[in-house]
């Protein structure tokens, strides 16, 4: 009889040939109990960290930072507020959106039904603070049904004590709502991976709703819902009907929410809407600008006589407050608020419209001219993200107040008939807790996770180049092209320089940690199993040839 069984050949063989799951782990044979296979065809090994006492420790560990995290619901007033607050009252009023100040139409709408309803703004920090909350369990439940691991909560755990998001909860600004649906459309995806077929299109259906509505509060979640569709339609491959007719009906209600709710839908209700996006595009690309010919001409002919005036004020908006943002390379908001600009190159009118389009034309003579310099700053803005996509924000101990403009928040509800009671605009700061308490340890740690995100991306890259793990590629490529399609117009359009346009996507970037730490250890692990038989296998033949004879075959 041979001294090599069969398992072991077979073992050996597989290893030697490279078969591995759908995971990318060594199929082994051995004697023993075959371990148990995941969803996705995964080989388990054990599933290290994954055995209920950890899963109800990490549950119970995020329940207690949830709990703790929570802050009295006193609304900060921010620069944003007030237009956030006058655009609420004109929706409310016109019973259709209508924004002031250039601001997205979402929020104000939100606003506007809190205040139908009988709300104030202590009301709607309390609905911010319950979707928080929501998130972070989503986020929880997300990680640990494509992970099947309770090492996965991990990362969710250090979201939901992250004080970059904290902080957003009492702000009256887009930030935290644009936040909770961007990562709940994320979380829909990555949950469709791992249910079945009917279970998958609702998912994905879902997750392209919350990714028109993210783009409807904030203009810069623009493609995300292109890229939701796009990802959905990949992941669900509808073979029935009736799961095709629920895909075009969620990519038909998202166009919807998109022509009625988003920024195309109130481009017009003011002089400062009517303007903000080409005016954004050229103040932020004002170095461009300033060294092409054709936008040089593009500007003394809007400008006529008063060209030379232009340039001057440009000149000395560039040069405005240097250093301030290091990435773009001088300070933008110098030029954006302007305003004696906007009569410069408007056209004889001097209305809005033709100042937008001046701008527009500007730009893009502009990109024309120098495309490659336009590309240098792109890919510069979006390797900066990615370095830091994990920002030390909100790191003071209470969240600052814009004083200055409680008393416009007061003016302007008394304006609409409806009086601020003292509590709801106290003018006062909002302690913030828990990592923010340690400034100097938490941002050496935010470092860390930043470095630990560009690392999964690079591993990410490198498995998916290797066609190797397919469960893992597809769930980190959702997490990887969502959080890029999230940033790339903010880096695109303005500068990354302002973390808080960085601060929506740091969930994903949890959920990508959660996906690239258990995947390292089980492929860790399942090449130390592998290694291990190896090993052994190759003891056992040096021990049957060492005892062969010439009455026993080889």
């Amino acid at each position: 009889m041979p001294c090599l069984r069969w398992p072991c050949r077979a073992s050996w063989s597989s290893m030697k040939l490279g078969r591995t799951s759908s995971r990318g782990t060594a199929i082994v044979r051995s004697d023993r109990k075959a371990p148990a296979r995941t969803r996705g065809g995964a080989v388990s090994l054990g599933r290290v960290g994954s055995s209920w006492p950890w899963a109800v420790l990490a549950w119970a560990a995020l329940l207690v930072v949830i709990v703790a995290a929570f802050r009295p619901a006193v609304p900060v007033i921010w620069g944003d507020t007030p237009s956030f607050v006058e655009s609420a009252f004109r929706t409310l009023e016109a019973g259709r959106p209508t924004v002031a100040g250039g601001r997205d139409p979402g929020y104000p709408a939100f606003l506007a039904v809190t205040f139908a309803f009988g709300g104030d703004l202590g009301t709607v920090v309390r609905l911010q603070q319950v979707a928080w909350a929501v998130l972070m369990l989503a986020l929880a439940a997300t990680a640990q049904a494509a992970t099947r691991n309770a090492s996965g909560l991990v990362p969710i755990i250090l979201v939901a004590t992250y004080p970059g998001l904290l902080l957003f909860r009492n702000v009256l600004t887009a930030e935290l709502l644009f936040a909770v649906l961007l990562n709940l459309a994320v979380a829909g995806l990555l949950v469709a991976t791992c249910v079945g077929k009917t279970a998958r299109c609702w998912m994905i259906a879902a997750a392209i709703l919350c990714a028109a509505l993210a783009a409807c509060f904030r203009s810069q979640g623009l493609l995300v819902p292109i890229v939701a569709v796009l990802a959905g339609a990949r992941l669900a491959r509808p073979d029935t009907s009736a799961r095709l007719g629920v895909m075009a009906v969620s990519v038909a209600a998202a166009l919807a929410l998109l022509a009625a709710g988003s920024r195309f839908a109130a481009s017009e209700s003011d002089q400062a809407s009517t303007v903000f996006v080409p005016k954004t595009l050229f103040c932020n690309h004002l170095n461009i600008v300033l060294a092409g010919d054709a936008a040089r001409r593009e500007i003394a002919a809007a400008a006529g006589d008063r060209a030379d005036a232009t340039m001057a004020r440009l000149a000395a908006d560039f040069a405005a407050e240097p250093g301030r943002w290091p990435v773009l390379g001088f300070f933008g908001d110098a030029c954006l608020f302007d305003n004696a600009l906007d009569r410069d190159v408007a056209d004889d009118a001097g209305n809005a419209v033709g100042a937008a389009a001046a701008y527009r034309r500007i730009f893009l003579a502009a990109v024309r001219d120098r495309p490659l310099a336009y590309a240098g700053k792109f890919v510069r803005q979006m390797a900066y993200g990615a370095s830091i996509a994990w920002p030390p924000y909100g790191l003071d101990p209470a969240i600052p107040v814009s004083t200055d403009d409680v008393p416009h928040v007061s003016d302007i509800m008394m304006g609409h008939g409806r009086a601020a009671p003292p509590i709801d605009l106290p003018g006062g700061s909002v302690r913030i807790g828990l990592l923010s308490d340690l400034p100097g340890i938490s941002a050496y740690l935010f470092r860390a996770l930043s470095t630990a995100f560009v690392i999964a991306v690079i591993f990410w890259t490198v498995t998916a180049v290797r066609r190797r793990r397919p469960g893992f590629v597809a769930r980190g490529g959702i997490v990887i092209v969502m959080w890029a399609a999230s940033i790339v117009t903010a880096a695109g359009v303005h500068t990354l320089d302002v973390w808080r346009y960085l601060i929506p996507a740091v969930p994903m970037v949890g959920l990508m940690l959660s996906l690239f730490a258990v995947e390292l250890t089980e492929t860790i692990v399942a090449d130390h199993a592998a290694a291990a038989l190896r090993n052994k296998c190759l003891n056992l033949a040096k021990t049957c040839r060492s005892s062969s004879g010439p009455d026993r075959p080889n």
